[in-house]
C-alpha cells in the first residue's frame, strides 16, 4: 500500500526544483527611457527659465515627475551636457547635437539625446565626431 505521507514530500521537492527559473532576472529601466526623462528636464526648466540649467539641483523640483531621469543624472549614470536647452515637446526646432548621453558612450559607445529629442544608439566614434551642445 502506498503512502500520500511519503510521496507528498518528492512531489513538491520535484515542484521546487522545477520552479526555478532559467529566465533573466527583470532588468531595470532601459537607458533610452531616462534620457527621454532626462529630455523631459532639459524641456521644462529651458521653458520655465529660458536657459539650460547649469546643475543637476537646478532640476530637482521635477524629480517627482520624472524620477528616472533624474537618479540617472545625479548617479552620475547620464552625463548631461550642463546650459544645454531642449526644444518644447512638438517644438521641431531642435538640432542633432548631444545634449545627455550613457556615461560609458564615450569609451565604449551608448545611447545618447540629441537637441531634437531623439535617442540614438552611436559608436564610441561616432560619438566622437558628433556635435555636442555648446551655448550659442
Amino acid at each position: 500500500m502506498f503512502s500520500w505521507l511519503r510521496i507528498c514530500p518528492l512531489v513538491l521537492l520535484l515542484l521546487v526544483g522545477c520552479s526555478s527559473s532559467s529566465s533573466k532576472p527583470a532588468e531595470g529601466p532601459a537607458a533610452q527611457d531616462k534620457l527621454r526623462e532626462v529630455g523631459e528636464l532639459l524641456s521644462i526648466y529651458s521653458g520655465e527659465f529660458r536657459r539650460g540649467p547649469a546643475r543637476v539641483a537646478d532640476l530637482a523640483r521635477y524629480e517627482q515627475g520624472y524620477p528616472l531621469g533624474y537618479q540617472a543624472i545625479l548617479t552620475g549614470e547620464i552625463v548631461v551636457i550642463w546650459g544645454a536647452t531642449m526644444p518644447g515637446e512638438g517644438d521641431q526646432t531642435g538640432t542633432e547635437v548631444i545634449v545627455a548621453y550613457e556615461k560609458q558612450t564615450p569609451t565604449e559607445g551608448g545611447s545618447v539625446l540629441l537637441h531634437n529629442r531623439q535617442v540614438r544608439k552611436l559608436t564610441a566614434a561616432e560619438f566622437a565626431s558628433m556635435p555636442k551642445f555648446t551655448k550659442s
